[in-house]
């Protein structure tokens, strides 16, 4: 009798392991193809070495090379002093600094990835080609390996909410090949996301020393970090952990951009002068005011993203005991909200939304972000292929404004999902406040 019964025990448990066995090996045929697949393309594709693609430069430009290295050590019109930028180019002076003897727009962690790597390529070789090659080479190995991170990171927070590991094959879309080796948005993502993995954990100081490190690598990430700040300190009325997260981001976040200043005003300043000077690209207020350098566009963004801040702290409070996925919807719209609606919209900022779409979209609207992503990447292929690019009616315009629209309507629907679930939350405990009011009186009564 006990053989008998043992036989399907057995049968079951291997059919069990035999399940476990697939689907460990499905996870990791999953993570080899989204963690090489991406990088490989992005390196090969903007490499200086190869070939344009089909003879598009669009699949060849990237921000390191093109919009960084090549103008800013070909000519001096960058250089705060000429003489300065001589004695580079004759030898004398090989490790140059960024926003102290140039003009470099982007935020202090990616100023220090810049100086390394541009100072280890000026060491192993004279020829200035040869160098911003090995610069690219350089910054296509750090870029790729906080790719890696951001990938764990989300795994991890994929397997904590019980959701597809499949989810990851959304890095395998257009904008990740194009947009990975090309600039710095990826470095933010992975801080920002390890920094979330990390809070789940409790570990708030650290978690907050990455939210920091993220913000001093691409500002716009700082919409994590100030949910979690307002979560920690006004919602939960946890003042320790908040105030290590808190302390973790102002070393890491706020810190670096004081000394930055300290170090060089006058490169800190035109830092400032860069950002708050640049024109409407790709953004969404294109549709109402045509002109790219209205300053209108500016205030629009800031007009938009107080409203947006005020109706959070106002009515939207996350509430107490809120689940990981609903948390990680407040984190979409945190970061979407200052991406979608900034006057600045370029292509490669997408790469901070694609890893909290995939923890937080739906099937369906995971359709809708792959149709995002396409068009996104779009943008640069069509820039350099058709005229007036910068205008509402080009091809590239016609891109982004698809991009922007879906985008748009992911942004409305997951604003609707949060708002619905906190109303229905409110109405329970209401509810729950009015049945023991009633029971109350009823006793007395009694």
């Amino acid at each position: 009798m006990n053989t008998c019964t043992s036989v399907p025990r057995k049968l079951r448990e291997a059919v069990f392991t035999a399940k476990i066995t697939r689907e460990k090996l499905l996870e990791v045929v999953v993570l080899v193809l989204v963690v090489t697949i991406p990088p490989l393309i992005s390196i090969y594709m903007h490499d200086p070495k190869t070939e344009i693609l089909f003879g598009n430069f669009g699949f060849k430009y990237n921000d390191i090379v093109h919009g960084l290295a090549n103008p800013i050590f070909t000519s001096n019109k960058r250089w705060f002093n000429t003489s300065t930028y001589q004695s580079f180019r004759d030898g004398h002076y090989k490790y140059p600094v960024p926003y102290i003897d140039y003009k470099f727009e982007y935020p202090p962690v990616v100023g220090l990835i810049w100086y390394l790597s541009t100072s280890t390529a000026f060491t192993c070789s004279s020829n200035l080609e040869e160098a911003i090659r090995l610069h690219y080479y350089i910054q296509s190995v750090v870029i790729t390996a906080f790719y890696a991170v951001l990938v764990y990171s989300i795994y991890s927070l994929l397997k904590t909410t019980r959701r597809s590991v499949l989810r990851l094959l959304v890095f395998l879309l257009p904008s990740t090949f194009t947009y990975m080796i090309y600039n710095w948005d990826v470095i933010a993502a992975a801080f920002a996301i390890l920094g979330v993995l990390l809070i789940l954990r409790e570990k708030y100081f650290l978690s907050g020393l990455l939210q920091g490190f993220s913000v001093s690598t691409k500002i716009l990430t700082i919409g994590v970090a100030f949910y979690y700040i307002v979560k920690l300190l006004i919602v939960e009325k946890r003042r320790k952990p908040g105030l290590k997260f808190l302390v973790g981001f102002t070393i890491s976040g706020v810190l670096p951009f004081i000394l930055f200043y300290i170090i060089s005003s006058r490169g800190f300043l035109e830092f400032l002068h860069h950002h708050s000077s640049w024109y409407c690209e790709n953004c969404i207020y294109l549709l109402v005011i045509q002109d790219i350098f209205s300053s209108v566009h500016k205030v629009l963004f800031y007009t938009v993203i107080t409203v947006i801040a005020s109706t959070f702290l106002l009515f939207g409070l996350p509430w107490r005991g809120i689940s990981v996925q609903e948390e990680f919807k407040y984190l979409f719209l945190a970061v979407t909200s200052l991406v979608l609606f900034n006057y600045v919209f370029s292509p490669q900022m997408l790469l901070m939304i694609t890893p909290l779409a995939i923890l937080t979209l739906k099937p369906l609207e995971l359709v809708v972000f792959a149709l995002v992503d396409v068009f996104n990447a779009l943008i640069i292929y069509t820039f350099f292929k058709y005229p007036n690019p910068w205008l509402l009616g080009s091809v590239a315009q016609n891109m982004a404004l698809m991009r922007n629209l879906l985008l748009l309507l992911l942004f409305v629907i997951n604003a609707a999902s949060i708002t619905w679930t906190k109303l229905k939350k409110e109405l329970i405990e209401l509810i729950k406040i009015e049945l023991i009011k009633h029971v109350s009186c009823r006793d007395t009564t009694l």
